[in-house]
């Protein structure tokens, strides 16, 4: 095995570590609900963040949400995770992080207002809500995805390293 092949071994498992060190918080624990008796679970709020009218009859919210625990909950589509009106789940989170989360995902609905469940609490975007000053576009991407991004990345350098014709010196 060449040097520069074990050199992008490395550069590959430090990047999968790095990446795993911002998935995850040192300390920080993955906590389930329901049941809601954690204080994760019982602490996080969802975050009607703006309203963008669409001229066409409907509106755009983009939401996001608070934790304020070191932890991330896990709440599944269903009861204590989801949007009205319409389906339940409309690309709402099931993983949500500590911390202030802004910008997350957007949803569009028809008529006067659009709610989403999180936890035991619930918001509602309406005509009440702050006005976006742009269409609103989430701001925090897939991090599963932009994980897998990197690995792909990683690995295909790594094989066009490992595939590189090699030249020899010769000498007399």
């Amino acid at each position: 095995m060449s040097t520069r092949l074990i050199g992008a071994a490395a550069i590959l498992l430090g990047l999968m570590g790095f990446s795993t060190m911002v998935a995850a918080p040192a300390g920080a624990a993955t906590v389930t609900c329901p049941p809601m008796s954690s204080a994760v679970c019982k602490s996080i709020t969802p975050v009607a963040e703006c309203v963008w009218s669409n001229n066409d009859g409907t509106s755009t919210a983009l939401w996001g949400w608070v934790n304020p625990t070191s932890d991330t909950a896990s709440i599944p589509i269903g009861s204590k995770n989801r949007m009205s009106p319409g389906s339940n789940d409309q690309g709402q989170p099931v993983l949500l992080g500590p911390g202030t989360n802004r910008n997350v995902f957007t949803t569009t609905f028809s008529g006067s207002s659009g709610s989403w469940r999180l936890a035991n609490a619930t918001v509602t975007a309406d005509g009440k809500s702050p006005r976006c000053a742009t269409k609103p576009v989430p701001q925090v991407g897939n991090v599963g995805a932009l994980l897998v991004a990197i690995a792909v990345l990683a690995m295909g350098a790594l094989l066009a390293i490992a595939a590189r014709p090699r030249t020899r010196l010769v000498t007399p």
